[in-house]
């Protein structure tokens, strides 16, 4: 636990490496000391279709956006520090894309289940 999901248009897949993205996407999570490094999962999901707000004509239509789920528990600065960690780190990982969001989501303890192995 946590989870970053990254979430980003598949026309992006033509310019930057995704796979160096999840894995420094999950450095920048570590990088922040407030997780176990070995209990970060983080992964990649493209959208096809997609609609960006009133589209422009020449408009890019690129996007980052980055969900992290989290237990409940941390502290407000904490949960900005977190975002501003990986927002800074998308922005300097992709400065072609125009559209970079993050949002920092946390999951009640008593509704959240999880195997481990065994």
């Amino acid at each position: 636990m946590p989870h970053l999901v990254i979430e980003y248009s598949q026309k992006l897949e033509d310019s930057i490496s995704i796979a160096a993205l999840v894995s420094n996407g999950q450095q920048a999570m570590s990088d922040t000391g407030l997780f176990n490094a070995g209990a970060i999962k983080t992964r990649a999901l493209p959208y096809r279709d997609f609609v960006l707000g009133k589209s422009h004509e020449g408009s890019s239509n690129l996007f980052i956006h980055a969900e992290v789920r989290i237990l409940e528990g941390r502290t407000v600065q904490q949960k900005e520090d977190l975002s501003a960690a990986i927002f800074n780190y998308l922005c300097e990982a992709a400065p072609e894309v125009p559209e970079i969001s993050v949002e920092i989501r946390e999951m009640e303890k008593a509704s959240y289940s999880k195997r481990v192995p065994f």
